[in-house]
């Protein structure tokens, strides 16, 4: 149970940035997950469900530098843009899907962090004062 709360802390945090998004960017469906935590299964479900988001896991273990490596292409001119060169190579991802009941469920614990949050904002900023 600690553990599953720690994800879920965690998941949570990133739908605070996720919702902060969407209010720019209306059409988001899919988010593409890379470094650590996107090698927990368990980790990358619970996003899923947590934001009713299709998940696409890249299977390029370093994407950092293989993101480097397309740079590099482009400025040497092997592909002319980076639009080619996405098309070019593109790689396999695993998808994960959300399970829509479980996405009911989060909503209601998801509501009861931002209540917490909001309610600890005074308290964060007491110790942020004596900190700095």
């Amino acid at each position: 149970h600690l553990l599953q709360a720690i994800y879920e802390g965690v998941v949570f945090s990133h739908m605070t940035h996720l919702n902060r998004m969407r209010e720019r960017f209306t059409d988001v469906h899919t988010l593409r997950v890379t470094g650590g935590p996107a090698h927990s299964d368990v980790w990358m479900q619970m996003l899923a469900d947590v934001s009713g988001l299709r998940i696409e896991l890249p299977q390029v273990e370093e994407t950092g530098c293989f993101g480097a490596a397309l740079a590099a292409r482009v400025g040497t001119g092997v592909y002319r843009d980076f639009s080619e060169a996405q098309r070019d190579l593109q790689h396999p991802v695993r998808t994960l899907l959300p399970d829509m009941t479980v996405h009911q469920l989060y909503q209601q614990k998801y509501q009861r962090y931002q209540h917490l949050i909001a309610a600890l904002q005074g308290f964060h900023a007491r110790i942020k004062e004596h900190i700095l």
